[in-house]
């Protein structure tokens, strides 16, 4: 019964969550209300009684009560009642600056290029406070990059900016101009070789030439000359031994 009230709690807040306010935990299900359920547990990674959740527990609650709160497809959930799900609309005011996190890698590109939608994520999430923009950065990266929008330059350039709930907003890009970010950081200068660190030079003399014998060509495997003296010292001995 303990277990079954805990199944029950889980399915609660998974309606509140995924029905109502995804916003609140920087989520934002699809034309089909879905969320992907990796993203779901990261968020529900961050709040406090929760981070035990995995897919074996949704798989669970909607498995285990008669009226589950949520459905799966797939990788996708979403609420089963999306009465009361908000969506994106037109705002009536916009802040002057809004906040995105984007993958450090990535960021020398976007400086470049801007940032652009994609077939997973064809809405660019933007959040009215900078740490929601830090928290959704870390679901993807160690160190996420920060990008600071200015919406008035934003709406200069054409993008179309809607208001999701109260801590996000949707844009389809952020063109060039329209964002600043931290400076890149600088590369490192390639490592010169030290002078004292190569081979000392063979001291020269003035008007003449030094041949290095030791890299003379075969001389190697050339074979010692024996001393004459001592090549003949056999016949010289030969000769004292005949002599009457």
């Amino acid at each position: 019964m303990k277990h079954l009230q805990k199944v029950k709690k889980l399915a609660k807040f998974l309606d509140y969550l995924l029905g109502r306010r995804p916003d609140e935990f920087g989520l934002c299900p699809d034309e089909d209300g879905y969320v992907k359920v990796k993203d779901l547990i990261k968020a529900l990674g961050e709040e406090e009684g929760w981070g035990y959740v995995r897919q074996s527990h949704l798989c669970e609650v909607t498995a285990a009560l008669p009226y589950p709160s949520v459905e799966l497809s797939g990788k996708r959930i979403r609420a089963v009642d999306r009465s009361n799900l908000i969506v994106p609309s037109f705002p009536d005011s916009v802040p002057k600056l809004l906040y995105h996190s984007i993958r450090e890698r990535a960021y020398p590109v976007v400086l470049e290029k801007g940032v652009k939608p994609t077939s997973s994520s064809p809405k660019i999430l933007l959040a009215r406070e900078r740490a929601m923009a830090e928290r959704l950065g870390r679901r993807m990266d160690a160190s996420p990059v920060i990008l600071t929008v200015n919406t008035d330059q934003l709406a200069r350039l054409g993008a179309t900016l809607n208001v999701f709930g109260s801590v996000l907003f949707l844009v389809d890009g952020l063109p060039v101009g329209s964002f600043s970010g931290p400076p890149l950081p600088k590369k490192s200068p390639e490592t010169k070789v030290a002078e004292n660190s190569r081979p000392p030079a063979a001291p020269k003399t003035p008007g003449s030439y030094l041949m290095d014998l030791s890299s003379e060509p075969g001389r190697k495997n050339k074979p010692v000359k024996k001393d004459r003296k001592r090549k003949n010292e056999w016949k010289r001995e030969r000769k004292r031994r005949s002599r009457p």
